[in-house]
C-alpha cells in the first residue's frame, strides 16, 4: 500500500519538474533587437525547411580539428542534429537511442553530425554516447550555427533562474558562456546542399526517430 501511495507523488513531482524546464517564454537570439518572445504555442515551428539551402559554415570539433559542412554535404547524406547539452536528460535518452543506430546510418551512405553549444570537453563525452567514433561532434561556440538553421534562442532571467534552482548553469556548460540553447532538430542534407527532411520541435521533450532519418538517407543514396 506504501508503494501504491507513493507512486502518485513521484509522478506529480516528475511533471512538476518537466513543466519547470520548459521554455514557455524566452527571448529568440535570432531576431534583432528588440528581441520577440518566443511562445511554442504561438511561433512558428523551428528550423529551416525542406527545399532550403543548409548553411555551409565551419565548426570547430569536440576533436580540436575544425569541419567544412560544405565539405560534407558534398559527400552527403549528411544528418545533422542538434542537441541541447549533456546535462538534458532528454539529450541523453535521444543519445542512447542513437548509440545503436549510427554505424546504421553510416552503412546507409549517410554521415552524423551533432552540434550542440556545450564546450568541446562536454561534446566529447557526449560523442561517446551518440556512437563514438561514426559521430562528427561539433561545437557551436558563438551560436552562429543555431541562428543559421533556425533554431537558437537565449534564456530571459525569468528562465535562467529556473533552470538554475535545478543545478544546470548554463553559461558554465556552454562554450560562448551565453545562456542559448537549440531547439532539437535534425535535418538530412543531400550532395547539393539541400535540405530534403526536417524533424525541429521547440518542445524539448521530442526528438527526431532515428529508424525515420536512416530511410531519408537510404533514399537519397539510392537516388545519388
Amino acid at each position: 500500500m506504501a508503494a501504491r501511495r507513493f507512486a502518485p507523488i513521484v509522478c506529480a513531482a516528475l511533471s512538476a519538474s518537466a513543466a519547470l524546464l520548459a521554455p514557455p517564454t524566452v527571448t529568440l537570439a535570432a531576431e534583432p533587437s528588440p528581441p520577440g518572445l518566443l511562445d511554442p504555442k504561438q511561433t512558428p515551428t523551428p528550423g529551416l525547411a525542406v527545399g532550403d539551402r543548409a548553411p555551409a559554415l565551419t565548426l570547430p570539433a569536440a576533436d580540436g580539428s575544425t569541419v567544412d559542412l560544405g565539405e560534407l554535404y558534398a559527400k552527403g547524406p549528411v544528418v545533422i542534429t542538434f542537441y541541447r547539452g549533456g546535462w538534458c536528460p532528454f539529450c541523453q535518452r535521444a543519445m542512447a537511442q542513437w548509440n545503436s543506430k549510427v554505424s546504421e546510418l553510416v552503412d546507409a551512405g549517410g554521415t552524423f553530425v551533432a552540434i550542440s553549444p556545450e564546450t568541446a570537453e562536454h561534446a566529447r563525452q557526449s560523442r561517446q554516447k551518440f556512437g563514438g567514433d561514426g559521430v562528427i561532434a561539433l561545437v557551436d561556440k558563438d551560436g552562429a550555427a543555431m541562428r543559421a538553421f533556425k533554431v537558437g534562442f537565449a534564456f530571459d532571467e525569468n528562465l535562467k533562474s529556473r533552470y538554475k534552482r535545478f543545478g544546470h548553469d548554463l553559461g558554465a556548460w556552454n562554450a560562448s558562456g551565453r545562456w542559448e540553447l537549440p531547439a532539437p532538430a535534425t535535418f538530412v542534407v543531400d550532395r547539393k546542399g539541400v535540405i530534403r527532411w526536417v524533424f525541429a520541435d521547440w518542445d524539448f521533450r521530442k526528438r527526431a526517430n532515428p529508424d525515420e532519418v536512416i530511410a531519408q538517407v537510404r533514399k537519397l543514396h539510392g537516388a545519388s
